[in-house]
């Protein structure tokens, strides 16, 4: 891995997985590397405050810093950036500066298909738009078939999963999409995994205790397990992804009482 120039400082807009993983990436390289976030803790909407505190003690242990609760009000430079002005009127030098505030889809060139405000378009459970057109990925907004909720997820492996379903579909075999969203993140010390899809939740049950990295954490809403995130629990979350997808995953009650033979749970399934 190259070392950055000495003394070289890069500003990072956006708390969630490509401004973690990019700040970590940074950091090993040498940079001086601050992390503006808008809320109160890195992750917040997609992980909870637990786990987001967790990922950023672990960079603050590496030596990058945080503005939490903050907004960029512009950029400043002559010819190149050199500086981050927030909101607060603070200014950050630097001479790289990494927007990770997601993504819009580049689907602009459609015409006759409705657009979502997001810019991503509408399928159904076998990622139909409409009458032999077909979409997968970062671009499809599709039933969650868990709840029925309309969901876009922007990962590499959902895409990959999209397009095996919409290719048995186009060739005239009828299959709903009814896989669990799997992705994982590594950085530095931290090795997370994800299984399903939480948008919101109304409460978060853990085995285990983010602050140290070894824990399960259960996101539940409507007394249902819609999403699972894992630390140091890597055969357990192969179990709970193939739970997941045959929907036979443990109630929040049973969950609530202590761990669960996770292997025992599968074989049972």
């Amino acid at each position: 891995m190259a070392a950055a120039p000495k003394g070289a400082r890069a500003v990072i807009v956006g708390a969630s997985f490509i401004g973690m993983e990019t700040a970590g990436s940074l950091a090993a390289r040498g940079l001086k590397v601050t992390v503006v976030c808008p809320g109160a803790a890195p992750f917040q909407r997609t992980l909870g405050p637990e786990i987001g505190r967790m990922w950023q003690q672990v960079l603050e242990e590496n030596v990058v810093a945080f503005r939490l609760q903050a907004k960029v009000a512009r950029l400043q430079g002559q010819g190149r950036v050199e500086a981050v002005i927030l909101d607060t009127g603070e200014s950050l030098p630097g001479d790289l500066v990494i927007a990770g505030v997601g993504v819009k889809p580049a689907t602009e060139m459609l015409q006759g298909v409705p657009l979502n405000p997001d810019g991503s378009v509408t399928v159904d459970e076998n990622l139909r738009v409409a009458e032999g057109l077909y979409a997968a990925g970062d671009i499809a907004r599709f039933p969650d078939w868990r709840t029925g909720e309309l969901i876009r997820i922007e990962h590499w492996r959902l895409a990959m999963q999209h397009g095996r379903v919409a290719a048995h579909n186009m060739a005239g075999n009828k299959k709903p999409f009814r896989d669990a969203p799997f992705f994982w993140s590594e950085r530095l010390d931290i090795f997370l995994q994800y299984a399903g899809y939480a948008g919101d939740w109304q409460e978060i049950i853990f085995q285990g205790d983010p602050a140290t990295q070894d824990f399960l954490a259960f996101y539940v809403k409507g007394q249902r397990v819609l999403a699972v995130a894992g630390s140091k629990h890597d055969r357990e979350m192969t179990a709970i992804v193939e739970l997941m997808r045959r929907d036979k995953l443990p109630s929040p009650e049973e969950l609530r009482q202590g761990p669960v033979d996770w292997g025992q749970r599968l074989r049972d399934s």
